[in-house]
């Protein structure tokens, strides 16, 4: 077969009408958008969240936005810098859970919006935004921690879409030197973007940077006139990310930090050994999309010249950079990859837009596993689906346990346990057999009774 593309094939995105184009384009938001927030109304609140709804290093509920504003300058202070993070969560725990499900699944629209328009640029091709919902889906560590969970998702999800599109005008000044990106007005009005990025998680926000500064050094090298908001998203970005890590806080968290009991028993207590245990474990996760990344890389190489390759190489340094820095915290969980996954994820689909898909290059090798791909992605958003029911159902059944027993002085309820990843309760603690476990005494308070603890 001819390999070659002829004069009379198209690729297979120019053969759908522009209509038609956007229609699926939006269908595919819309199903998303309904899916997420379904399973957002029925993840209840976990752990940490429950410890959000009171004023940082006090027993005094959140009851206004001073006594957020108050606890985020202790918060600063005595533990750590990640203030945009933590003011989202006692932000949207004061305004209801309900809120938050909507407004959360907006934010993982954004996100999947802001992946997709940094690797594909701005054309509207709905095949490569749903590749980028197939792959966030499938390859984003802890999802549900990082999306579901409200904590973990202002600090992953709320924090990563701060970061990407940030990066955005970037990336879209390096396509097509606009007008609009051009202007002074553009680098005043993102300066608010800029800064907040900067304040969101030490290790995406250092990766953030980095991407900004080599895309400076693209349009150098391209003698392409480096735009306004290029200087004031390196400035202000900056004085953000140093306001997060020189926080007074975060040398009394480090201090206080210890490993997983698990990591210690098998490796020993020395910091180095643990921390390159950690290292070892996560990138084990996240090594299949570190796979896909590396044939994409091939295809690449083979079909393209290194002007080409250049956005893949930007984000695949700045993945690597920020993975390579989590070697330095005691603890490196594996929802702390969500962001430099997401850079990945943008180089796998800038690979894959580059590459001249032809029509009979599409029946003959693409359409068969894409159609086992997508059988196997609805499946999995089937049995996921199912899992958010029976948590919801179990959690239903506890509180039920919780109302009717409230005067009690210990309150035992069954133990809930998710079955996949893609649960926000998936790896968070839940109660405990102890009833002054932090987690147990969280939820106590949160709902005004005494002791609660894990039935035997």
């Amino acid at each position: 077969m001819n390999f070659e593309k002829s004069n009379h094939s198209q690729t297979l995105e120019k053969n759908l009408h522009p209509k038609r184009n956007g229609m699926l384009f939006c269908a595919i938001l819309i199903i998303t958008f309904c899916y997420i927030l379904f399973l957002n109304i029925k993840t209840p609140l976990i752990a940490d969240d429950y410890v959000y709804t009171l004023i940082f290093g006090t027993t005094t509920p959140v009851s206004s936005l001073g006594d957020i504003v108050m606890s985020q300058w202790s918060y600063y202070f005595s533990w750590g810098g990640r203030v945009v993070a933590e003011a989202l969560t006692q932000l949207f725990l004061f305004w209801g859970k309900d809120v938050f499900n909507i407004f959360n699944s907006i934010c993982y629209i954004v996100f999947i919006l802001a992946i997709y328009f940094n690797a594909v640029g701005r054309k509207i091709k709905p095949g490569m935004l749903l590749l980028v919902t197939i792959l966030v889906w499938f390859f984003m560590p802890m999802f549900g921690q990082t999306v579901m969970w409200l904590t973990g998702s202002s600090n992953y999800l709320w924090c990563g879409t701060l970061i990407l599109l940030a990066i955005l005008p970037f990336r879209l000044y390096e396509e097509q030197q606009t007008k609009v990106l051009k202007s002074v007005g553009f680098a005043l009005v993102t300066i608010p973007l800029f800064f907040l990025s900067g304040i969101t998680n030490e290790n995406t926000a250092g990766g953030m940077i980095l991407i900004m500064a080599l895309f400076c050094f693209l349009y150098f090298k391209r003698e392409i006139k480096i735009p306004a908001f290029a200087y004031t998203g390196l400035f202000f970005s900056v004085c953000g990310f140093l306001i997060m890590i020189l926080a007074p806080g975060n040398e009394l968290r480090v201090e206080n930090e210890v490993s997983v009991e698990a990591v210690t028993a098998i490796v020993g207590s020395n910091p180095i050994i643990i921390r390159i245990s950690y290292f070892a474990n996560d990138l084990t996760l996240l090594m299949p999309l570190v796979i896909i990344a590396a044939i994409a890389f091939v295809f690449l190489y083979n079909s393209k010249g290194k002007k080409e390759r250049l956005i893949y190489w930007i984000f695949i340094v700045a993945a690597a950079a920020s993975m390579i820095v989590m070697l330095a915290p005691p603890k490196f969980p594996p929802r702390a990859m969500f962001g430099l996954a997401a850079f990945i994820i943008i180089a796998v689909v800038y690979v894959l837009d580059q590459l001249e898909l032809t029509k009979d290059r599409f029946k003959s090798f693409v359409f068969i596993p894409a159609c086992f791909i997508l059988l196997y992605y609805l499946m999995s958003l089937g049995y996921a689906g199912v899992d958010a029911i029976t948590v919801a159902k179990q959690y239903e059944a506890r509180m039920v346990i919780v109302e009717e027993h409230k005067n009690d002085s210990f309150i035992a309820v069954p133990s809930i346990i998710p079955l996949t990843n893609h649960n926000g309760m998936y790896g968070l603690k839940d109660i405990q057999s102890d009833p002054d476990h932090w987690a147990n005494r969280a939820f106590a308070d949160y709902y005004g009774i005494a002791n609660i603890i894990l039935k035997p």
